[in-house]
C-alpha cells in the first residue's frame, strides 16, 4: 500500500502546477488551526514515513520523481529492503517471545502434588491434577482431609 502511495504520489510531482490534484496534495489552509492534542496524521506525515521506510531521502525525493523510471526502480528497491527490515524485525521479536517463554518454564515447580511426585507451576493446576486420583472417596488414594484443608479444596458430594 505504502508502494502504491509513493508511485501515486511520483504521478502528482509530475503534474503541471495548475491541476488540482497537485494543488490539494502539496497546498496548505492559509487560515484555521490544528486542535489541541493528538493529531491525525496528514498525508505529508504518512509521505515522509514512507520514505524513510523505503530509504529515500526526503529532502530530495521530487527531483527523483520527476524521472518516471529512476522514481520506479527506486520504489522497487526500497520495498524490498523495507520488508526485508520488517521481516528481521519481526523474526526477532519471535526469537526473544520465544526466549522469555522459555525462561519462565525452566523455574523449578512450586506445588508437587504428594501421590505421584509431579510438579505444578500454578495451584489451580494441582488442585485440578488432585481430581485424577480420585475414584471414589478422597481417602482412598491418600488425599485426606488435611489436603484438602491445606488447598482450600471443598469436594461436593457427587449423586
Amino acid at each position: 500500500m505504502r508502494k502504491a502511495q509513493l508511485h501515486w504520489t511520483g504521478r502528482i510531482t509530475r503534474m503541471p502546477d495548475f491541476c488540482i490534484p497537485k494543488q490539494l496534495l502539496f497546498g496548505e489552509l492559509c487560515q484555521g488551526k490544528r486542535s489541541v492534542g493528538g493529531q491525525r496524521k496528514r498525508f505529508k506525515d504518512s509521505l515522509k514515513t514512507s520514505l524513510k521506510d523505503f530509504s529515500i531521502r526526503t529532502g530530495s525525493w521530487e527531483t527523483l520523481a520527476t524521472d518516471h523510471l529512476t522514481w520506479r526502480s527506486h520504489i522497487q528497491q526500497g520495498a524490498k529492503r523495507a520488508e526485508e527490515e520488517r521481516t528481521k524485525k519481526a523474526e526477532k521479536k519471535n526469537e526473544l517471545r520465544k526466549a522469555r517463554a522459555a525462561s519462565v518454564t525452566d523455574t523449578a515447580p512450586t506445588h508437587m502434588c504428594p501421590t505421584c511426585g509431579r510438579g505444578f507451576h500454578t495451584r489451580i493446576s494441582l488442585i485440578s491434577h488432585l481430581r485424577t486420583h480420585r475414584s471414589g472417596s478422597s481417602t482412598e488414594k491418600g488425599i485426606g482431609c488435611s489436603l484438602q484443608q491445606k488447598y482450600n479444596v471443598r469436594r461436593t458430594p457427587r449423586p
